[in-house]
């Protein structure tokens, strides 16, 4: 998978600006709050229709304008598709090849990306919330039924809440119609939880070989924690989780809500049997979050069959020779991958010699063996 081009229209510190890419590296190079990381966003956002630095839409567009439109070419086994993303202070609207495209299910995974940046050590350090979010981004450039599901699953969810509550105020239950929210919303959750525990398994296929290769010292998994059994068959599953249902009603009507369900996964690092959070080095996490988004590269390109575009937002300046010859050697594997740093000296030479470079300042583009200014 190739990113083509890319248009932005009011986006961050941007008016107008296209750029064009080829199979080569591309290194945007600049000092901070010029607009590197914002060509990065723009890419991940025209993937996702979200942000990698988790912030709001609205911030998306430029001061004193009314929306932002990012429009990009991606290229996938010889076909070429035109993909946009329109927001304003009302509404998200995607297009493929100009038809509007109603459910974002049939949008995301178009066109893949996996994010490298300082910014990715939040996964161990914020809310269980922040981790379901992530399992869901990647699931979702994976198997595109896998957000149908979820959006459902959220549903029933909502549906069952409400009806907790309305149970208080009235003091009488209605059997028949809990047991049918209980069979639908128990189905539902073990969809979900099915698709994560999967991308678990995969993920721990191969992490603990490369978190070796980085650092020479094994033992990294992820530990996924649910509330959900898992059997091998998914009918006994769903059977079991919807009489866990039953039995914890009493604690449900005392929360108000749904206190069992995927709504409530987590999951940690565990290395050599010991939380990464709380027993790791600095360093040690950042390895680990190395490893992880090596996964993420690897796993897309054997689900998807084409290797994803690999964005890295200034992270050679955190990682020491070996840890930069690590990545190096991984980029050799014939990802488009496009880079921002502050220093071309974090650089290696390998990369360099295979790579357009663009210098980057105040909103300015410009590539540095030609000298065009690309902003418009």
């Amino acid at each position: 998978m190739e990113l083509i081009k890319i248009n932005l229209t009011n986006f961050r510190n941007y008016d107008k600006l296209e750029l064009n890419f080829d199979k080569k590296n591309t290194i945007f190079i600049g000092d901070n709050a010029q607009g590197k990381t914002n060509i990065l966003e723009s890419i991940y956002f025209l993937s996702l229709t979200k942000s990698f630095l988790n912030v709001k839409d609205c911030n998306l567009i430029k001061f004193n304008t009314l929306y932002t439109k990012i429009s990009g070419v991606v290229s996938d086994r010889e076909k070429d598709t035109k993909l946009e993303v329109l927001v304003n202070n009302k509404e998200k609207k995607v297009k493929i090849d100009n038809t509007e495209i109603i459910k974002l299910s049939n949008y995301i995974s178009k066109f893949n990306v996996v994010i490298f940046s300082p910014d990715n050590v939040r996964l161990l350090k914020e809310s269980p919330n922040y981790r379901r979010k992530y399992l869901n981004i990647q699931i979702s450039q994976l198997y595109n039924k896998y957000l149908i599901i979820l959006s459902e699953f959220n549903k029933i969810l909502k549906q069952r809440n409400e009806y907790l509550k309305t149970v208080l105020s009235r003091n009488k239950i209605d059997d028949i119609y809990l047991d049918i929210l209980n069979r639908k919303y128990a189905t539902l959750a073990v969809e979900v939880y099915l698709y994560r525990n999967n991308l678990i398994n995969k993920i721990n296929e191969q992490i603990d070989n490369i978190y070796f290769n980085i650092t020479g010292f094994d033992g990294l998994k992820l530990k996924f924690i649910s509330n959900i059994d898992y059997y091998n068959d998914k009918s006994e599953m769903i059977e079991h989780f919807y009489e866990k249902l039953g039995k914890n009603l009493k604690k449900d009507l005392i929360y108000k809500m749904t206190l069992l369900g995927p709504q409530r996964d987590d999951f940690c690092f565990l290395l050599q049997g010991n939380n990464l959070l709380q027993f790791g080095s600095q360093g040690q996490i950042r390895c680990a979050i190395l490893a992880l988004k090596f996964c993420e590269v690897n796993i897309f390109s054997e689900v998807l069959e084409t290797k994803p575009v690999v964005l890295l937002d200034d992270i050679f300046s955190e990682l020491d020779i070996k840890k930069r010859n690590n990545v190096i050697d991984f980029l050799n594997k014939d990802y488009q991958t496009i880079i921002t740093t502050t220093d071309l000296s974090n650089v290696s030479n390998e990369i360099l010699k295979n790579s357009n470079i663009y210098m980057v300042e105040n909103g300015n583009i410009i590539m540095q063996d030609e000298g065009n200014d690309m902003n418009e």
